[in-house]
Parts: structure tokens; sequence; C-alpha cells
């Protein structure tokens, strides 16, 4: 009874103890928590400038996916998400439901190295994601200029071009960024070619985000052959990507700076390394994965690696009948995204539609997008509300402006609403 005298009524959300109302904020999903910073001062501070709620966020926060549309000549700048864990509904074919989330920015036309009468709006591609960080080259482009970006607070920092003279001899065939968790540095690799030549001229470049100058890495493996759509996965600090040749994989240690190799399952044969277009790579749990789509019969074979750098240590976790609705056989790579909490396994499949994996009941279902689109590229990241110049440890980002997205019911709601404590 005198718990129930102690309470008192709060007229305002706001009024509640700034304790309190990040507790509720950091619980809320990444769509409500961005309309919530629109409906008062309290909470956009909160969820902006306050230490204490971005160190809580960081710690809570769970993998969402980015994606981009278009091919590499014609990229959409709008750069959309979707949570899995709430945008897909139980059925057997389902829509996401996409949402805004950063515009790329845009640097006017540009020629095509090395074919002088073509020219085209070169925008930007999604690569890869880093840390609650979205990274963008402008692939095939003489500047090949490229920037990092935290789509949560909507800032971007550009990365310095090569130079001139380098570009015109050495063309990049590749670039990623990386996270050095020693150094607390966030790098980007860039792998070239000597242009219009073989493999053989591969050479490879490292700069720290934040200065100014490409570094040479002496170590390269010789007579590797990339481009720019090999698959790849990033695991706490190493970069892995399929090698051309697909007789293993390679992977860049971005503390070290030194590349190495790992063996594909020792079952692998000559009729696996043939099929170059049904193997793709990806992270399951912390884990890198191998999937290969079984050219001879229609199933997908599922490899995780449990223990880092062991081939003895590869897998066979997963197999599954990768057919249609209809019945007929689906060909092509199945790329793993991520493991759902219901243990569904979410893969892209080529670059169309997404499918969703249940071990349980061996059953797959399809995901597609809510209005038509072309050439998803789907890249999962976790959400940071941590700043670019924080994070980076740079003096200066840009803030494109964007309009906030304004949803009255949410304000009515949490207006109107009183709390109890």
């Amino acid at each position: 009874m005198s718990a129930r005298k102690s309470a008192k009524m709060v007229d305002s959300v706001t009024d509640l103890p700034p304790n309190i109302l990040m507790e509720i904020l950091v619980r809320l999903p990444l769509k409500t928590l961005f309309l919530s910073r629109c409906v008062c001062k309290t909470f956009l501070n909160l969820t902006s400038v306050d230490r204490h709620f971005i160190a809580l966020h960081s710690a809570n926060a769970t993998q969402i996916l980015a994606f981009q549309f278009g091919d590499d000549l014609t990229p959409s700048k709008l750069i959309s998400w979707a949570d899995p864990e709430l945008d897909i509904a139980p059925g057997f074919i389902q829509n996401f439901r996409l949402k805004p989330i950063f515009e790329a920015p845009s640097l006017g036309l540009n020629f095509v190295p090395y074919r002088t009468n073509y020219r085209y709006q070169n925008k930007f591609v999604l690569v890869n994601s880093c840390k609650g960080l979205l990274y963008f080259v402008r692939r095939h482009a003489e500047d090949e200029r490229s920037f990092v970006c935290n789509p949560v607070t909507n800032e971007y920092f550009m990365m310095p071009s090569v130079d001139r003279e380098t570009r015109l001899i050495f063309g990049a065939r590749s670039m990623w960024l990386g996270y050095s968790p020693g150094s607390n540095q966030y790098k980007v690799l860039r792998l070239y070619s000597r242009v219009n030549d073989g493999p053989l001229n591969m050479g490879a470049q490292v700069l720290v985000v934040g200065s100014n100058s490409w570094r040479n890495i002496e170590n390269m493996p010789v007579g590797r052959d990339i481009s720019w759509d090999d698959c790849s996965a990033t695991i706490n600090g190493v970069l892995y990507w399929l090698d051309k040749t697909w007789k293993d994989i390679v992977f860049f240690d971005f503390e070290r700076e030194l590349f190495g190799e790992i063996a594909l399952p020792s079952e692998y044969g000559e009729e696996q390394l043939s099929k170059i277009e049904f193997m793709s790579i990806g992270v399951l749990g912390g884990c890198l994965c191998l999937s290969y789509n079984v050219h001879s019969a229609p199933h997908v074979d599922i490899w995780v690696m449990r223990k880092r750098g062991n081939q003895e240590s590869w897998s066979k976790e997963f197999v599954f009948h990768a057919v249609r609705p209809s019945g007929a056989p689906l060909y092509g790579r199945f790329r793993p995204l991520q493991v759902l909490r219901s243990g569904e396994i979410l893969m892209q499949w080529i670059n169309y539609d997404l499918v969703c994996y249940n071990p349980r009941n061996k059953s797959l279902r399809y995901v597609g997008f809510d209005w038509l689109h072309r050439n998803p590229r789907a890249v999962g990241f976790t959400p940071s509300f941590i700043s670019l110049k924080d994070t980076l440890s740079v003096d200066k980002v840009i803030m494109p402006y964007v309009r906030p997205r304004y949803d009255p019911a949410l304000v009515r709601y949490i207006s109107l609403n009183r709390i109890e404590l």
C-alpha cells in the first residue's frame, strides 16, 4: 500500500528521469527510435550527444540490412534499410518493407578510364560494411574516389584520391573498408593491377582513414586475379574473399597488414572448383561460412569454419534443396547474410531476391521487396549513434541536410499518454 502511495504521475514522458528514458529508448526498434527524435529536443539530445545512451545502444544493437539498387554504372543514390527480425513475417512469400536512411553524394560526370569516348554519371556503389559504417566507391571512375558513412548519424567522410600518375598506370580492381582493433584505426585496402596487363602485376595499398597517403603492401600473393564483384566477408578485423582461381580463400589482416590463405573443404574437387558462379562466402554466428550450389543436383551445401584458419574445422552444417515454388531448380550462388532469432538463415540469391532457410523443417521461403527494384545489393551492418568524428578520429565530416521523418501518430501517442512510476 505504501508503495502505491509513493507512486506519482508525470504529465509527460519527457519528465521521466534521464536514466529511465534511456532504458526505454534503447529498446525501441531503429525506425521508432528515428521517429522519436522528431518528437522533442529531449529525445533528440539523448540519442545524439549523450555518450551513455550511445554506448548503451551500441551494446544492445543487432544487425540490420542496407540496400542499394541498380548496377555498377547506374546505382541508386538512395540507400534503404530493413530489419530482418521485424520486417519478415511468417509465410511462404513475404515482402521487405524498406525505409530510406541515407543519400549518397554526387561528384558529377566522369570519364571511364581508358575509354575516353564513354562518359556517364559515375555514382558511388555500396561495397561493404565495418562496425556500423558503410563504405562506397566510384567503381571504374578515373579519380577512384570513395567515402565512409554512418547512415544513422547522416555523416560521411570523403577519402583522398589515389595519386593521378599511379592511377593511370595501376587501376583499382577492388577496395574494401576494414578495422584494426589493436590500433583502433579504420583502414582501406586497395588492390590494383597494371592497366591492360594480367594478374601477375597485382599489388596492394593501404590507407589509414584520416590520413592523406596510401602505403604499398609488399606481400600481396603473386598471380591473384580479383574483381569488384568477388565475394567477401569481414570477421574480427580480417577480410576474406574467394580467390578468382577458386582454389582457396584469401584473407587480409588489417591489424598486421598481412595476406594469407585458407584452404577450402578437403572434399572439394575439380567439379566444385570449376563452378565459380555457384560459390559464395559469408558470416554466420561469427564464423566464416562457405556456400556451394551443387550444379549436378538442386541443393545447396553450407560449410562453417569453427576454428579460424584450420581446414580441418570446416563442417557441413546445412544442406537444403534450392527449388522455386514451381519446383524448378535455382541455379547460381547463395550468399549467407545472417542467422535470425528464429534460427532461419537469411541469404541472397545471386543479385535478386532474398531467401530464408529454416533448418528445423528444412523449408525455403522467399523474401521480395514491396515495389519493383533491380539488382539489389545487400550488406549487413550494426547501426550505431556514435559520431563519425569520434569513430574515425577526424576533424571534419560532412552532414548533408535531410528532412526529418515525422510521424504524427507517434507524436500524439507519446504526448497524450501518461506513465506511472
